[in-house]
């Protein structure tokens, strides 16, 4: 076993450290500690390595408040003090426009966090052959059990506690069960426990309403769901705006008042009939969601003006043929949701270096915390 330091954090969670044999991912590491490490393998050809013992540790580094830490595979960054993950993560998204989209003058992140446990209203709870609830143990998918996570609000928390008594009146097993927690105390799930959850329940934000089912794709963060909603308002308004990924219309409900009418595009039917669910609980008229490839985005949008396009796409980002037909649209404002800075940097590259776009605002909401996790924002505007 070999000793190194670790220069930084990457995102994905792990320490970088440079060895004679070149560079090393070191889990379990902080940025600026010296550890002992043992080598584990290889991710995308970069040996591996994990921490055995901390020779000089950060002065970020703490004992984990979570009793399950190190054995619950649900946080990576227990071991890491709360503003440490902020600091951290922030460079790591300073780091990935500068590196990967080459953008030399990247405007100043704002950060925006919130309390590190009780935010999480969406969860999914892993069940084994005995009952047991909880989550998947690290790397593998056998079941931690637990009695309560550190990081659910607590209506979940308490759906915790006495779900393992009520699987039996179900009709049939299940090995996962996902939940939604809602306004007051309200729990939606799927599958649906009689007398315990309902099928959907009803979120504020601000001043918009949702309604969410127990399986929904929604935001995960209670605390951080209205200023991630309103954050671009001061900058994004005009005639038309386009929703791309728009989902069950989380982003198109938050901004649809400044714009005289929007489009969701979103390929899930269920969003989409979510999406208009959600229009009609908020009184929105102009906006029209429609089921649609984001590669189509070019017929679908019918050779109208685009006064702001929003995308919010899955990890891998943006398909070429979506950049390409991004770039032909011309959109004047690009609103870049992501959870994967990596990806959003870069396709904010390609729009920086091929499309004449700007970047003129950026922000990172730590919607994760005690996870490597975040979500970034960028709005781009025409040169």
């Amino acid at each position: 076993m070999s000793v190194v330091t670790v220069e930084k954090l990457v995102f994905g969670g792990a320490g970088l450290a440079r060895t004679a044999g070149g560079v090393v991912f070191v889990s379990e590491a902080l940025g600026g500690e010296t550890v002992r490490i043992e080598p584990t393998g290889k991710t995308g050809g970069v040996p591996t390595a994990r921490a055995v013992e901390i020779l000089t540790p950060s002065p970020y580094r703490r004992t984990p408040p979570c009793p399950f830490a190190g054995v619950c595979g649900g946080c990576a960054w227990q071991h890491f003090a709360y503003p440490g993950q902020v600091k951290a993560k922030v460079a790591i998204l300073q780091e990935c426009m500068e590196r990967i989209g080459r953008i030399g003058e990247f405007p100043p992140i704002e950060v925006f966090s919130a309390s590190e446990f009780g935010w999480r209203q969406r969860v999914q709870f892993k069940i084994n052959a005995r009952g047991e609830t909880g989550f998947f143990a690290k790397r593998t998918t056998t079941v931690v059990p637990i009695d309560r996570c550190t990081l659910l609000v607590d209506p979940l928390n308490v759906l915790l506690a006495k779900l393992p008594s009520r699987l039996r009146s179900l009709p049939s097993p299940i090995d996962a069960l996902m939940a939604f927690a809602g306004d007051n105390a309200a729990v939606a799930s799927f599958p649906f426990v009689d007398s315990l959850t309902a099928g959907s329940v009803v979120i504020t934000a601000g001043n918009r309403t949702f309604r969410v089912a127990g399986n929904a794709f929604f935001q995960s963060n209670r605390p951080l769901l209205e200023p991630l909603g309103r954050w671009a308002r001061p900058f994004v308004r005009g005639d038309r705006f386009i929703d791309l990924y728009g989902g069950s219309g989380f982003f198109a409900c938050m901004l649809a008042d400044l714009f005289a009418e929007g489009l969701l595009i979103e390929s899930a039917a269920g969003h989409v009939a979510a999406a208009r669910e959600n229009f009609e609980l908020n009184a929105i008229r102009n906006v029209t969601a429609v089921e649609g490839k984001a590669e189509d985005l070019a017929r679908l949008a019918g050779g109208k003006p685009v006064s702001c396009l929003i995308v919010d796409p899955p990890r891998p980002g943006l398909t070429p043929q979506v950049l390409k037909a991004v770039a032909g649209l011309k959109p004047a404002t690009i609103l870049y949701v992501s959870c994967n800075p990596s990806t959003q940097a870069r396709d904010v590259g390609f729009l920086v270096g091929k499309a004449g776009y700007a970047v003129t605002r950026a922000a990172m909401f730590d919607l994760y915390p005690n996870s490597y996790h975040m979500e970034s924002v960028v709005i781009l505007g025409k040169k």
